[in-house]
């Protein structure tokens, strides 16, 4: 199977991958700057993604100032790409976002990244090389938020730059958890019907020890909208949906959810 064909520069971790990735797709949609369902009217392509069990996944959300591109791929990612590579950094995909759905995250990427561990990862950020190089990505960029996540099995999907996909990072409240898991036993069989097309793909939970990043929801649930673009927001206006979303309120609180499209 053939793996996701990042660009050259997402041989990187997540903060950094993203923006070589935004800088080719600008030329193509206009994504990254505008929250819109609009069709990215790129040609199609697909390529197989895999999260891997037992490993540190690095989630980062994150938008690249406009003036900040140039230092950050000429001044900061070609020096900092070789010091990662050795501590077994391994992108797993970039996508653009395209509508923001619910929060406040002023996202224009998700990118998803893996490494080896979290002591590879830790001992990777007190490299004092990386420490030098650190001020020139945090001033290329406007938002970054990252949190360490894992999953039970592996999993592959083949993603396409022409399908919807579901970001949703969920803040649970433990003490209302019930009320979430009524949500969905009541909500997923209209939402999984064709005409919608709810297919859950991986859940990523919080991944054990690792809170010394600043993203911490309770779960991460990425999933695609079969239906269509336009598909959560038709499912929204369904009987089910609102005699439930009240209890969703209630045992998630807070919720990231945004409409993302792979960068291939």
């Amino acid at each position: 199977m053939t793996r996701i064909k990042l660009l050259t520069v997402t041989l990187l971790f997540a903060s950094f991958a993203a923006f070589a990735s935004c800088k080719e797709n600008n030329r193509k949609t206009k994504v990254f700057t505008e929250n819109t369902t609009e069709t990215v009217k790129n040609e199609a392509k697909k390529a197989d993604i895999t999260f891997k069990a037992g490993k540190l996944i690095e989630v980062a959300l994150l938008t690249v100032k406009p003036n900040g591109q140039k230092a950050f791929m000429e001044e900061y990612f070609p020096k900092v790409m070789p010091v990662a590579i050795p501590y077994g950094a391994r992108p797993i995909a970039s996508f653009a976002v395209t509508k923001t759905v619910m929060g406040n995250k002023p996202s224009q990427m998700v990118v998803f990244f893996e490494w080896e561990s979290l002591e590879q990862k830790r001992a990777f950020e007190r490299n004092p090389e990386y420490l030098k190089l650190r001020n020139i990505r945090d001033n290329a960029l406007s938002f970054l938020s990252q949190g360490y996540f894992q999953v039970e099995k592996d999993v592959t999907v083949n993603v396409a730059s022409d399908k919807t996909y579901d970001f949703a990072g969920i803040f649970i409240n433990p003490e209302k958890a019930n009320l979430l898991q009524e949500y969905f036993q009541a909500v997923l069989p209209t939402a999984s019907k064709p005409e919608f097309g709810y297919t859950p793909i991986v859940n990523l939970n919080p991944y054990q020890g690792a809170n010394d990043q600043n993203y911490h929801p309770s779960v991460i649930a990425f999933a695609e909208w079969k239906g269509g673009l336009d598909s959560q927001e038709r499912f929204e206006k369904t009987r089910v949906f609102k005699d439930n979303v009240a209890k969703r309120s209630a045992g998630a609180p807070y919720i990231d959810v945004f409409h993302i499209v792979p960068i291939l």
